[in-house]
């Protein structure tokens, strides 16, 4: 740990109260997703800073002006999985028709998960890394999300779109068939608006 002038131990990480950069925040960005494709092929447990300094070509010195410890990366990459679904899904609540509502968080499900796959392995594999005040936080925006999907779920019932059973059920149904696709999806040989396509049959009448 380095010291200050006056010979005082200073903390890692950025100091508080400075408004991030642009260019600070593209470098976390950076981070978070290479953090992230580091924690799928190697597991969260076995992972560590070094392995992540090394992969972005960075010092472990240079990556504590970031973070302090590996759980803030585990933090950052699940805020960005579930921030970025949250912020999308929000943006479909406008659409009326209950059906088409019902295409597009299922379209959307696919696209954003294949979008990046690490960052949602991750997310949906490794959480037990998770601090317990982080697991919280992410656990709040993860049931806003489902509510979403429960509401459009409930609205299609309502015009029989889907068949009628239990909307919270169907819900993580639907949210499950489409999130596995980060466990088998080849970019090579398939495609994304393929699958979309598939659940949407599946799904919807």
């Amino acid at each position: 740990m380095s010291k200050t002038p006056a010979g005082v131990p200073r903390k890692r990480g950025r100091p508080p109260n400075v408004v991030p950069s642009e260019e600070y925040r593209s470098r976390l960005e950076d981070i978070v997703s290479v953090a992230a494709e580091v924690f799928r092929s190697r597991s969260y447990d076995a992972a560590t800073l070094d392995h992540v300094a090394a992969a972005l070509g960075l010092s472990k010195a240079s990556l504590y002006y970031y973070v302090n410890k590996k759980s803030d990366l585990l933090r950052l990459v699940f805020d960005r999985a579930i921030t970025a679904a949250l912020t999308e899904v929000e943006a479909l609540a406008h659409i009326t028709d209950p059906r088409e509502r019902l295409i597009a968080l299922i379209r959307h499900q696919v696209r954003l998960v294949l979008r990046e796959p690490s960052l949602f392995a991750v997310f949906f594999d490794q959480r037990t890394g998770l601090e317990k005040s982080d697991l919280a936080q992410i656990s709040l925006k993860e049931r806003r999300y489902l509510r979403q999907f429960v509401l459009a779920v409930e609205a299609a019932m309502a015009v029989n779109a889907i068949p009628q059973r239990d909307p919270r059920m169907v819900a993580n149904s639907i949210i499950g068939l489409t999130s596995w696709c980060y466990k088998w999806f080849d970019p090579r040989r398939d495609s994304p608006e393929e699958f979309a396509d598939i659940c949407c049959e599946l799904i919807v009448r």
